[in-house]
């Protein structure tokens, strides 16, 4: 049995699907989409992912009166690129709480690069250096 337990790159595919299937539970249209090789992520780039991933959902379910959340992965040759969007109200400013300077934080540390999109809707997107070098 311990052959057949699921690599990480699968665990994470399905915490980021569970999330989805949570967010429809409450009425929101949640999708997750994938593009390359996760298996080459390494690891602790998955739990960045992961963990922004939730915090992008509950603040969405929270404050962007939103129908519709995307989770995009796209593992390309040296670098993994990931947007969270939603469709709701957007905003003028972000508000620098826990939630986004956590996020910050974290990519940061992996020495990636975090902006946002805030006209229509919030996107969030993520790119991280997936080369250990």
């Amino acid at each position: 049995l311990r052959k057949e337990r699921p690599t990480k790159s699968r665990l994470a595919t399905i915490q980021l699907e569970k999330l989805c299937e949570d967010c429809v539970n409450k009425g929101v249209d949640a999708k997750l989409a994938t593009e390359g090789d996760l298996s080459k992520v390494p690891d602790k780039y998955l739990e960045i992912v992961l963990d922004n991933a939730y915090e992008a959902g509950s603040n969405a379910m929270k404050y962007a009166r939103c129908t519709k959340i995307e989770i995009k992965i796209h593992v390309l040759n040296q670098m993994l690129r990931c947007s969270i969007s939603d469709n709701g109200i957007g905003c003028k400013e972000i508000e620098d709480g826990m939630g986004i300077s956590g996020m910050r934080r974290r990519v940061r540390e992996a020495n990636g690069v975090l902006d946002f999109e805030t006209e229509a809707g919030f996107t969030i997107n993520m790119l991280l250096p997936i080369n250990e070098g």
